[in-house]
């Protein structure tokens, strides 16, 4: 911009004027022009606004006269403004100390040759970190954490491009968090907006490629869909479209696909064709690598334990409403939790299952005694939206000639619910 001014024999000023004049602009800013172009040719900012018009007052090509390299670094500015001040309105930014750690971190990783393969492990490790954080991390604290994670994963494949041999995984990496996102935006109760993430995390397996990592999402998304209280029916076609495309393949995903089936068809009382699923669910099940399914290593909501597979035959019960095959299969599903891991949503989430099992048997006053003691003593940021509906969901059973005893008016004031229109 300079040089071409230069040639010309213009000072700034009157390459101001000739600016405001070809923009048609007010004459009384040269002065301020004049300083803008100071600092643009200096190369402190990129002049979006007067780019065209500098083109056409030097009468060259607009990609002739910018570096659109320089205009791809001033978009990749703007937009980590953008992510940064998203960041700053859910109370996660970063103090400026640690953004300039990262700028200097950066600056030494370039200077030393960047190992994208080791970056990706490093994201790789922190998915897996956040499998094993979710079940004790209240949502709202895992909220900023995901998105300040996804922030820095998107600034890293910006850096690397979508050329980069290690696309795929990256791609990988991004799938992994946008489904924590979603779940943890789920158990907020924003399912709108975790639609939006439940979306990016497919587009995200699909382009990378990994089968393992697209039915785990689609699993996890139609359980979410069951607590959102989703039509029966559409989850059902969901589940039937998943497992034709993934058939009964090996994977924790297709396992918990067939679990979900499972479930849906007790909430429509199918009980034959929802005890069938369950069968076709443990066949799955035994095949599964003992990577996936030996959870005493560790609990991560990366596993599928037979916790999980006892669970789902648990739901089934609650819902046909069957007590004894219920109390078996929640006390097969304690037997295999690990005693010293407290995972306090899935046994709240037990329990309830259980009380409302009771009451669907005809034992109200027992049913409605349980849930109010587990959920009574169950920490108020933990309730999710799965404790939450499986609480209401005790009251849903409750036959209305039952509903304005003392023990289901007491109940009903815990947990919120004004009135049966509340729950259903």
């Amino acid at each position: 911009m300079q040089s071409e001014r230069e040639k010309r024999r213009w000072n700034k000023s009157e390459m101001a004027r000739r600016l405001i004049t070809k923009a048609g602009h007010d004459p009384s800013t040269v002065n301020s022009l004049a300083r803008s172009i100071r600092d643009w040719e200096k190369g402190k900012h990129y002049p979006r606004d007067w780019a065209a018009v500098y083109a056409q007052v030097f009468n060259l090509h607009e990609g002739v006269l910018f570096s659109k390299k320089r205009a791809s670094h001033e978009d990749g500015e703007m937009e980590r403004r953008r992510l940064l001040q998203a960041l700053a309105a859910l109370g996660v930014a970063s103090p400026p100390v640690f953004d300039s750690l990262q700028t200097i971190r950066d600056s030494v990783g370039l200077s030393l040759g960047r190992d994208e393969r080791l970056d990706v492990e490093m994201w790789e490790e922190t998915v897996s970190e956040h499998g094993y954080g979710y079940r004790l991390t209240p949502p709202q604290q895992m909220l900023g954490e995901l998105a300040a994670d996804l922030v820095a994963v998107k600034q890293s494949m910006s850096r690397a491009g979508d050329r980069s041999r290690m696309f795929r995984s990256w791609c990988r990496v991004t799938g992994g968090l946008s489904l924590l996102m979603a779940k943890t935006l789920c158990n907020l109760e924003q399912s709108r907006q975790a639609r939006q993430w439940w979306a990016t995390a497919l587009n995200a397996a699909e382009l990378s490629g990994d089968p393992d990592l697209s039915s785990w999402i689609k699993a996890e998304q139609l359980i979410h869909g069951l607590y959102d209280q989703r039509p029966a029916p559409v989850l059902l076609r969901h589940a039937d479209a998943a497992l034709n495309e993934h058939g009964d393949s090996a994977y924790r995903g297709v396992t918990g696909i067939s679990a979900a089936r499972a479930q849906v068809l007790a909430t429509l009382g199918r009980s034959a064709e929802a005890a069938a699923e369950i069968r076709r669910c443990g066949e799955i099940f035994e095949r599964l690598p003992d990577s996936v399914t030996n959870t005493h290593q560790g609990r991560t909501i990366e596993s599928w334990g037979v916790e999980r597979l006892n669970y789902t035959q648990a739901w089934v019960y609650s819902y046909l409403g069957n007590r004894g095959r219920l109390d078996e299969a929640v006390s097969h599903t304690h037997e295999a939790l690990d005693p010293s891991d407290p995972n306090p949503r899935f046994r709240a989430q037990l329990a309830l299952l259980q009380a409302a099992g009771y009451v669907r048997s005809g034992d109200v006053t027992e049913g409605i005694r349980h849930a109010q003691a587990v959920y009574q003593a169950y920490p108020a940021e933990q309730r999710t939206i799965m404790v939450t509906r499986l609480a209401h969901g005790v009251l849903e059973a409750v036959p209305t000639t039952e509903w304005r005893t003392h023990a289901v008016v007491d109940y009903r004031e815990l947990v919120g619910a004004s009135g049966r229109k509340a729950i259903t």
